[in-house]
């Protein structure tokens, strides 16, 4: 239990009570001087019976007695001055009987000895009474074992401070195990005893001080930081409850340590970085900054801390191209309360110190815990802004090989195609109308003739397919494989013919354009034939499981295999292992393309005798790039 959250029982009597008693007593004292001045009065009177000394002497003891017992100082004072007003008035009338030579100075004598008796007795009895009190209200408050037994320190004390009862963590923690009392300057740290005095004049005027932060010092001199409680439980008397804050003192300078090494760790590793960061209060002045502000801007960060905006933006726009325009969007964006997105800056090259773009962005803190400060980041971009302008370059380069790839196609479809299909007209006239007239070897060159000329209009035909696939995303569509390779098997009808083709039942859908997959198939599964050297030739076309982003796709034959060298030369356009084959050897070159263009690749794996199997990945999802035929 504690005095901060006492229950009522605890709750000491109020000053109205104390005053109530001592009121009886007063009216005690008077009823006692009442009585014995009736008795006197009547006796030493004149129209009274003289009496003797002794009788008139103990008339006014008695009461003298009693208002020095019951009353205070000034209550005997009080009492000893009616004792001799009701002795005067019987001694002025003659009222007492002859008394021998200095007995009336013995008699003062003995009225002042009653009155020091009774004030003495009347302190040791009011002495009591207050222990008795304070120990009934401590036994109420906490009994006797919870007084003793508390985890805080317990201190019944005087109005100056002083203690006259300790319960058993009072010895523990500050020493002194076989002493009740202790003096203020004994266990209150001295630089704080002036101010426990004042708080002690608080307690007894007002009855209780709560939650007050105090130190004492131990016997060993050792400094115990408190929390105390405490009431009042007499005019002069109080208890006080101290509890021990040297754990959580200990934890809470830990967590600061924590912090600031937190903070320190937080700081360094923001100082590490690239992007120059900038924290401001709510008032608009610079709190930190780190390094990379000093490194952009050739300023020192000490320099600029505790500066308002204005003066900060005024330093940094010395090292900017265009430092009125900065200015200007700092000061807006703070007096409007709008946050900075991504606006550019340069520096200017000076002193050996290079040019740098930097990207401003400036955020308004806004959170549950924190409004009104700021939070500015200065990132160098100028590698970024390089590699822009060299994509624009290669972009440009790009653009004009396009140009030149068109203006190719123009050359190859009119300038190349038409001199070759001249010629092959002008051949096969001379050959159809001059058929008996030519000589037998002429006739032979001429067929040659015609038949290269055929076959450079079929290599014309080849190029201008490969070069005229280009990417159109709006062409990309959920296919179907299955219904696909069904398609490819009724236009391969004749071609697999004597041929064991495999599909499998489950193949997926993917995205792309269904007739450039279909070609790759189609290419696939006739190379496949075309180069079988089996009696009865095999074919297998299937999936595997590959990324979350694609299908791995697969064509595998039973043929004689591919060199190893070979592997990749056979995806060149035009190329041919063995020319004594049909075909013009673009066939790998387009099927490559085609798969690329869909954001795949394609590859091969061969084993000599074994046959061949071709690899490709085709996307689950839609790319960012697709591919269309341009037909022209």
């Amino acid at each position: 239990m504690s005095l901060a959250g006492a229950s009522p029982r605890c709750i000491f009597p109020p000053m109205a009570v104390e005053k109530r008693k001592r009121r009886i007593r007063l009216w005690v004292c008077i009823g006692a001087f009442v009585l014995a001045a009736a008795g006197l009065w009547g006796t030493l009177l004149p129209w009274g019976s003289p009496r003797s000394l002794e009788l008139v002497l103990l008339g006014a003891a008695v009461p003298l007695f009693l208002s020095s017992l019951l009353l205070s100082v000034r209550g005997a004072v009080a009492g000893l001055l009616g004792a001799v007003l009701l002795v005067l008035p019987g001694v002025l009338a003659g009222g007492v009987g002859e008394a021998p030579p200095g007995a009336w100075g013995v008699a003062a004598l003995l009225l002042v000895g009653v009155a020091l008796v009774g004030r003495g007795l009347g302190f040791l009895w009011e002495h009591r009474a207050r222990q008795e009190e304070i120990r009934e209200k401590l036994e109420q408050c906490y009994g006797h074992d919870l007084f003793d037994n508390s985890l805080n320190i317990i201190h019944v004390i005087s109005d100056r401070g002083n203690v006259s009862r300790r319960n058993r963590r009072s010895k523990e923690l500050l020493g002194w195990p076989h002493r009740e009392a202790l003096q203020i300057s004994e266990y209150v740290h001295p630089e704080d005893v002036d101010r426990f005095r004042d708080l002690l004049k608080t307690l007894f005027e007002r009855g209780e001080v709560r939650g007050e932060l105090l130190r004492f010092v131990s016997e060993g001199k050792r400094v115990v930081g408190v929390e105390i409680n405490a009431r009042r439980v007499t005019p002069g008397v109080a208890v006080l409850e101290a509890q021990d804050r040297s754990e959580v003192q200990a934890l809470e300078q830990k967590l600061r340590e924590q912090e600031a090494r937190y903070r320190f760790l937080i700081e360094e590793g923001i100082d590490t970085m690239d992007l120059g960061v900038m924290l401001w209060d709510e008032s608009r002045h610079l709190l930190w900054a780190n390094r990379a502000i000093e490194v952009f801007f050739h300023v020192h960060r000490e320099d600029l801390v505790g500066l308002p905006v204005d003066r900060v933006a005024e330093k940094l726009a010395h090292s900017l191209e265009k430092p009125e325009e900065y200015v200007h969007l700092v000061r807006q964006a703070y007096r409007l309360g709008q946050p900075v997105d991504n606006h550019v800056l340069r520096t200017v090259a000076a002193s050996g110190l290079p040019e740098r773009v930097i990207q401003f962005r400036s955020i308004p803190i806004v959170t549950e815990r924190y409004r009104g400060g700021r939070v500015d980041y200065y990132a160098d971009i100028t590698q970024l802004k390089a590699l822009e302008e060299e994509l624009r370059k290669e972009k440009a380069l790009l653009n004009e090989v396009n140009e030149k790839l068109k203006e190719f196609n123009w050359a190859v479809s009119h300038d190349l195609r038409k001199p070759a299909r001249t010629a092959l007209g002008y051949l096969r006239d001379v050959l159809a109308n001059y058929n008996g007239q030519l000589p037998p070897a002429v006739r032979s060159d001429l067929e040659v003739a015609c038949g290269r000329l055929e076959r450079m209009e079929v290599l014309i035909d080849e190029l201008l397919r490969f070069s005229q696939i280009r990417v159109d995303p709006a062409q990309f569509e959920p296919v179907d494989l299955n219904k696909l390779l069904a398609e490819v098997r009724e236009d391969l009808g004749p071609v697999l013919q004597g041929v064991h083709l495999r599909i499998s039942p489950d193949l997926p859908t993917v995205w792309g354009i269904p007739s450039l997959l279909g070609e790759v198939f189609q290419n696939l599964i006739e190379n496949a034939v075309k180069f079988n050297d089996k009696a009865l030739p095999e074919v297998e076309v299937g999936w595997k499981p590959h990324r979350r982003d694609s299908y791995l796709l697969y064509v595998r034959d039973n043929g004689p295999g591919i060199e190893p060298d070979c592997l990749e030369i056979i995806f060149g356009i035009f190329e041919k292992l063995n020319p004594e084959t049909e075909g013009t050897g673009a066939g790998l070159a387009i099927c490559r393309r085609i798969v690329e263009e869909h954001g795949g690749k394609i590859w091969a794996e061969s084993e000599l005798g074994k046959g061949a199997t071709f690899w490709f990945t085709i996307p689950k999802v839609p790319v960012r790039k697709g591919v269309e035929h341009d037909t022209h």
